[in-house]
């Protein structure tokens, strides 16, 4: 089998040119792609499904090699991804054996850019936590250290890109499930802004909005010139922004000089290390050296009573999930078929009231519109997004105690409580410090829009990436990939790989 040896050593947009310019054969990135995960995923569990045979498909009817991307292997995230025939398994036990029945957009999108999508990788069980752990696969692994967490839910595509194993991969971003696995695998990881990326044919839009589609690179050209082809909206689509095609191509080289500000803290009562505040600083600094300015600014909002609002939401929304895989499937799951947290989301979700998810709606348009206007006079803020260095496997599961709970909350039908709010909210602010304590802020940019990106700029004194992320203002994403271009030139991160045993 021919291996296309310097594989590891370009990104996607490399690659494609060695393509194009007949340097290379499709076939032989194609190749080495398969071999490297044949060799990789045994370790770094990854993958949920392979789909080889996709790949070859779409390079055999690519013959003129059509696409910017043409030949370049990718993976698609178990998750908001249709494939004609192929499983979207989602994590879950539930729907491991039900095939797809069109492609939707996005997948086209891919495939029309010429990439090969060599399988579908690995996400927490629908995507409800932020690391990659489902009890239906093993742990996805991070390859720094395979003991840790790649963070989640687009954990598989973190460890899959970090590894090398190829060069892009599908994520998408409903609480910083793009840019919290970029940080702790060290990719580069942007979430646009709402409604660049269509949910067309099978959703108006994820999670009332706050879900967003991307991908996971390790350069920042590719992450520009794969947004490029996957930014328009669908007709019927809830949210429209326009794209000016080429612009964030041409941003790579813009240069410009921006008003940048900082902050370390958290808004919730959950502590940031050092190293995470290092992270932040070490960044401002950095854009400082190459003559931008900088400063420190203030964002208050009220941490907790976001994070309730967002709650109250997520948890409607996973009620109608389920509702729509029952029509999917063709039957309610079976409880051995779904995760306790999941299944206690889903009994909240049902014992909700519309005006509470309308409150909550309400609460986070209102907090939206505040944090939006503090942050007006920056081109970009820098935050922290994840706390800490990946924590080891098991850290960020739901403890037993926490089980044991929800599954007496759903067999004695509590759910009415929750309709109270002075016993609602203190479950609520508890809740949220002992599951947010990994990634306390990333839910923002997804209830504000804006778009935000996670660069590998800063690995602690243990070699562990602790990305920090730039947040811009709503549709700036050229903003964001001219600066992150000009970090990328000062400090370089692409040939930083990590060392797989």
């Amino acid at each position: 089998m021919p291996i296309f040896k310097e594989y590891t050593d370009f990104d996607a947009v490399g690659i494609a040119e060695l393509i194009k310019s007949k340097k290379i054969q499709a076939i032989d990135a194609l190749d080495t792609a398969i071999d490297l995960i044949e060799q990789l995923d045994p370790k770094l569990n990854f993958m949920h499904q392979k789909t080889y045979h996709f790949a070859m498909e779409s390079l055999n009817r690519n013959k003129d090699l059509n696409g910017p991307f043409a030949g370049v292997p990718m993976l698609m995230k178990d998750m908001d991804s249709a494939l004609y025939s192929v499983p979207m398994m989602q994590g879950s036990n539930y729907l491991k054996d039900i095939p797809m029945k069109f492609n939707n957009s996005l997948s086209k999108k891919f495939t029309n850019s010429g990439t090969l999508i060599c399988g579908k990788s690995a996400t927490p069980e629908f995507g409800l936590m932020i690391t990659t752990e489902p009890k239906a696969f093993k742990p996805t692994r991070n390859p720094w250290d395979r003991e840790r967490s790649t963070g989640g839910s687009s954990g598989g595509a973190g460890s899959a890109v970090a590894s090398r194993a190829v060069p892009i991969a599908h994520a998408s971003d409903g609480g910083g499930s793009i840019r919290i696995p970029a940080a702790t695998c060290g990719t580069v990881g942007l979430k646009p802004t709402r409604g660049r990326i269509s949910f067309s044919p099978s959703h108006g839009d994820k999670w009332g909005g706050l879900t967003h589609s991307g991908i996971l690179s390790r350069t920042v050209r590719d992450t520009a010139y794969m947004y490029n082809e996957l930014f328009s909206s669908e007709i019927g689509d809830p949210y429209s922004v326009h794209y000016e095609k080429g612009s964030l191509i041409n941003s790579l080289n813009a240069n410009k000089k921006y008003k940048i500000g900082f902050n370390t803290e958290s808004r919730l009562p959950i502590t940031i290390t050092s190293d995470a505040k290092n992270a932040v600083m070490h960044n401002a600094k950095l854009c400082e050296s190459i003559g931008h300015n900088v400063e420190e600014c203030n964002i208050d909002y009220d941490g907790l009573l976001l994070s309730r609002a967002f709650a109250i939401i997520i948890s409607s929304h996973v009620s109608q999930m389920f509702n729509e895989l029952k029509d999917l499937v063709g039957r309610s799951f079976k409880k051995s078929e779904v995760e306790t947290a999941s299944r206690a989301l889903n009994y909240l979700g049902k014992s909700f009231r519309g005006k509470d998810y309308a409150w909550a709606r309400y609460t986070i348009q209102k907090i939206s519109r505040d944090v939006m206007q503090q942050t007006n006079d920056y081109d970009a803020v820098i935050l922290p997004i994840i706390s800490q260095s990946a924590p080891l496997l098991g850290e960020l599961r739901p403890k037993k105690i926490n089980n044991i709970q929800n599954e007496i909350l759903m067999a004695l039908r509590l759910g009415f409580l929750f309709r109270i709010p002075f016993i609602r909210d203190p479950f609520l602010n508890k809740n949220i410090i002992e599951n947010y304590w990994y990634s306390p802020d990333a839910v923002l940019q997804n209830v504000t829009g804006q778009p935000s990106i996670s660069l590998p700029t800063f690995y602690t004194n243990n070699n562990l990436p602790l990305g920090v992320q730039f947040a811009g203002r709503y549709a700036e994403e050229s903003v964001l990939i001219d600066l992150a271009s000009q970090l990328e030139q000062a400090n370089p991160w692409i040939d930083k790989k990590p060392s797989i045993s």
